[in-house]
């Protein structure tokens, strides 16, 4: 093989997230080595993928050194969102502090990065170029999915790409961002937008233009970015050394299973669940898949960093102006894609439902009544005690029944165990059997909390998920939990209706 491309595979980092066009053929570790020799001699492109590389601070000394090397030789580095920011002279990671938290980059981009939030499906037009085409005024498409969007070039960085977004920090706010800055020499480059090179084949073409690979030479490298996926699939997470414990059947068996998991309130531990419960089953050999209600992606990319799956183009559902595909769009893709698939609600289930002028669906409970699937509650029990816990799901379920939503189970989350003596977790389960729904699992307080650990703010995933996957198994009824799944049962819901029985139930 004529020409190789390395894939940064550290912790914190998504080699899955997207395919880059396919062309990855080698994994480049922490030590920089590339079957044994630095990876700046054997690797005519490294791609630096999105995660939290950032707040990992897992780009070491060997790999940065490679990357140091690489873009000396004019060889052509690409940094994606995370891998962007660790090109560039630094971000300030201080979102939610009340000082500035700078974290340095390599400096090979005259660039900085501050807070801002966007998570659209984009256009984008090549404003300039570079290793990655030469096409300036094309169009092209991807997605963003970043917290620290706010780019500052400086006078060495030109600006290559601009991308058309709706939303911005959680606010209409269309307009146009800067997406894409490279070097003087166009040979080390960093982008926001994801999928730039799986939905655009002038990427590609582009690419393989730059390092002078001909059609027999794309041939070598898919054959061997196939090898190399199934490598990757082979393993939950990065460097975990946890397998599936059986390999997925190509000829499925019915119908996907599917489950809805909402909370009581935000916080409350939804995406913990969800990405426990996602190791988990991945863990046992299912192929899962994640979508989120509503526009902020972020929460499901801890679940896709341990099941090693794509944001999919369908990832998100629609409610009121945020979103990306329909119920129905959703429900009908992840259903051909997967053999189980975890909805992670926004919010309160019911939050956005007395908005009369939202466009519909507005709130989880619409679209959980839409999808038909069955519903888990997680209900946080650290402010209230278990008592208040008890008493805000049991309402919640109650409610939910009335409203014809398929409410199967409660998790209840943040739990002090040393509190509940036996008498009392009867008790508490002898409840919620009169009220017809299961108790799948008390999961203790922890310590995913703070810095570091909240989708929120910054995330180090390695650390995130390893936690929420030890929760959930320990904790949670997973067995359980899949025999109570059922597939998607969609239906033309008429919303204006059951908006109306919401109103009259309260």
């Amino acid at each position: 093989m004529n020409h190789r491309i390395g894939l940064a595979y550290l912790n914190g980092a998504l080699p899955c997230f997207e395919k880059f066009g396919n062309l990855p053929t080698d994994l480049v570790r922490a030590d920089g080595v590339v079957n044994g020799k630095p990876a700046s001699e054997v690797l005519d492109m490294l791609i630096i993928p999105g995660g939290s590389l950032v707040e990992s601070q897992s780009v070491t000394d060997g790999i940065k050194k490679e990357i140091l090397k690489m873009a000396d030789a004019e060889k052509f580095v690409l940094g994606i969102c995370s891998g962007f920011q660790i090109l560039s002279h630094g971000t300030d990671i201080g979102r939610l502090s009340p000082t500035s938290i700078f974290k340095a980059g390599l400096g090979l981009l005259d660039v900085e990065f501050k807070p801002m939030i966007c998570t659209d499906q984009v256009k984008a037009t090549i404003i300039g170029a570079s290793c990655l085409t030469r096409q300036v005024g094309a169009e092209v498409s991807g997605f963003h999915c970043h917290t620290y969007g706010n780019i500052t070039l400086g006078k060495k960085s030109k600006p290559i790409l601009k991308s058309q977004v709706k939303r911005l920090d959680y606010q209409k706010n269309p307009g146009e961002i800067v997406s894409g800055a490279a070097n003087a020499e166009g040979n080390v480059v960093g982008i926001l937008t994801h999928a730039l090179l799986d939905q655009n084949p002038l990427i590609i073409q582009g690419i393989a233009k730059s390092l002078g690979i001909d059609e027999t030479g794309l041939s070598e490298i898919r054959a061997a970015n196939a090898k190399l996926q199934t490598e990757l699939k082979a393993e939950l997470g990065i460097s975990t050394k946890i397998r599936p414990e059986t390999q997925n059947s190509p000829q499925r068996k019915g119908r996907p299973r599917a489950l809805l998991v909402t909370a009581l309130e935000s916080g409350g531990g939804k995406t913990v669940i969800v990405t426990g419960l996602a190791g988990a089953l991945k863990k046992r050999g299912l192929n899962v898949g994640v979508v989120k209600v509503g526009g902020d992606i972020r929460d499901i990319v801890p679940a896709l960093y341990l099941t090693k799956e794509p944001m999919q183009p369908y990832a998100s559902i629609e409610v009121a102006d945020t979103g990306w595909k329909s119920v129905a769009e959703v429900a009908a893709k992840a259903s051909e894609d997967y053999d189980f698939v975890i909805v992670e609600g926004a919010m309160n289930a019911f939050t956005g439902i007395l908005f009369d002028q939202a466009v519909r669906p507005n709130s989880t409970a619409e679209v959980a009544a839409a999808l038909g699937a069955p519903v888990v509650v997680v209900a946080a029990c650290d402010k209230g005690g278990v008592e208040g816990g008890v008493v805000s799901a049991l309402n919640c379920v109650r409610f939910m029944r009335k409203l014809g939503i398929n409410t199967v189970g409660v998790v209840l989350n943040k739990v002090y165990l040393n509190y509940l003596s036996n008498d009392a977790r009867v008790a508490v389960k002898e409840a919620f059997d009169r009220a017809g729904v299961e108790v799948f699992g008390l999961v203790p307080v922890s310590d995913l909390e703070g810095r570091g650990a909240i989708p929120e703010v910054e995330i180090k995933y390695e650390e995130f998920t390893s936690k929420a996957m030890g929760l959930v198994e320990q904790s949670v009824d997973v067995d359980r939990v899949v025999e109570v799944a059922a597939p998607f049962a969609v239906k033309a819901l008429d919303y204006e209706a059951f908006v109306a029985k919401f109103k009259a139930a309260l």
